[in-house]
């Protein structure tokens, strides 16, 4: 079967390396899978050399038996165009992540109105975030073949939308991603303690703001902290103003990342609801780091446990912070979470991915 997977942007991102990895994936199955962009913004060493670049037209667009694209916007333009065989691969669902802006519990800094103004600053946003919503809305009422990247996210498509979602499951290297040979394993962490937060602060749903709260609240304690921070991008001008982040990365690749789990004491995610899978945080657990993670329902189905994690309310600095207090000075507690971590984290595997989408291409050549 030939697959089509385009996204218009070739950027960093943990959606485009979802995309990259089912390309590779398909091909190992022996499908025709293709990698369809229209301009390269990051040069992915594995699969760069394999894209097919694109007229900004897309007249040029080869001719495919699927095509599945992960952007609302790409999921119209080629549906308008293609048809039924366009797949939509759901990594998020964008309308919670609007509903949370028009709530204020998620404005990022590009948002936020300040001033004698400000209300009408506010009123136009939401304006704009509600046509936004139904924008998103009508993209997933459409006739495509949906797919989902986690169990939350294919029930509440099909539950929303009435249409079959099948589950394919992200999963993780675990060739790239493992434990450091030892780790401390009673007592408290010896200081500075490092703690990791991974996402764009420009990225609402990620609540970053909660994290360098926490630690702003664990600095001012006189908690031995250090925080390293890794983006898409650069930081925002919070962040370089703050001296919150004592190390700053930008688009370092797989490898590098992996290398930076082994030398993390405590991983941080203090994401929102609209956080489709948390592929950060299985790439955290996978690499023994015990993690601190907010309750929402993609880290709450990791597992049927909660065992493996320690889990704090959203929006809850202070949460995060007497959460990272605990993994520093329980060591009952943490090597809990490091061993338990390991063992969910290991059932998100590339192989069981693998197996989805055989499973998924399988019963879609069978469709009329």
């Amino acid at each position: 079967m030939r697959i089509g997977y385009f996204i218009g942007n070739l950027g960093m991102s943990g959606g485009v390396k979802v995309l990259l990895q089912h390309v590779r994936l398909l091909r190992e199955l022996g499908h025709d899978a293709l990698l369809l962009t229209k301009r390269m913004v990051y040069d992915w060493a594995d699969m760069a050399h394999n894209a097919v670049i694109l007229r900004e037209d897309l007249s040029d667009m080869p001719d495919c038996d699927l095509y599945v694209a992960t952007v609302a916007s790409e999921v119209s333009t080629l549906y308008r165009s293609k048809g039924a065989r366009v797949a939509h691969l759901c990594q998020g669902y964008e309308p919670e992540e609007y509903g949370a802006r028009i709530r204020g519990e998620s404005v990022t800094e590009r948002y936020r109105a300040t001033g004698p103004l400000s209300f009408l600053k506010r009123a136009g946003n939401n304006l704009r975030f509600r046509r936004r919503i139904r924008r998103f809305e009508a993209t997933y009422a459409l006739p495509t073949v949906k797919m989902a990247v986690s169990k939350h996210l294919a029930n509440l498509i099909e539950g929303r939308y009435g249409q079959r979602c099948f589950l394919v499951q992200n999963g993780v290297d675990q060739k790239v991603f493992y434990p450091r040979t030892e780790y401390a394993r009673g007592g408290a962490l010896p200081g500075p303690v490092r703690v990791l937060s991974t996402g764009s602060i420009h990225v609402g749903f990620k609540g970053i703001p909660d994290t360098l709260e926490a630690i702003r609240i664990l600095k001012d304690r006189g908690c031995p902290v250090g925080l390293t921070r890794v983006s898409p991008g650069p930081p925002s001008e919070e962040e370089r103003k703050s001296a919150i982040v004592d190390r700053f990365l930008i688009a370092i690749s797989e490898q590098e990342m992996a290398a930076l789990y082994r030398e993390t004491d405590i991983f941080v995610s203090s994401s929102l609801e609209g956080e489709g899978f948390g592929l950060p945080a299985i790439e955290a657990l996978l690499s023994g780091v015990p993690c601190v993670l907010t309750e929402i329902s993609t880290y709450r189905n990791f597992s049927d446990s909660r065992d493996f994690a320690h889990f704090v309310p959203t929006h809850r600095p202070e949460a995060i912070a007497d959460g990272i207090m605990t993994l520093i000075n329980e060591g009952s507690i943490r090597n809990r979470c490091i061993e338990r971590g390991l063992e969910v984290a290991k059932t998100f595997s590339l192989e069981r991915t693998k197996e989805h989408l055989a499973a998924f291409v399988e019963e879609i050549s069978l469709m009329p």
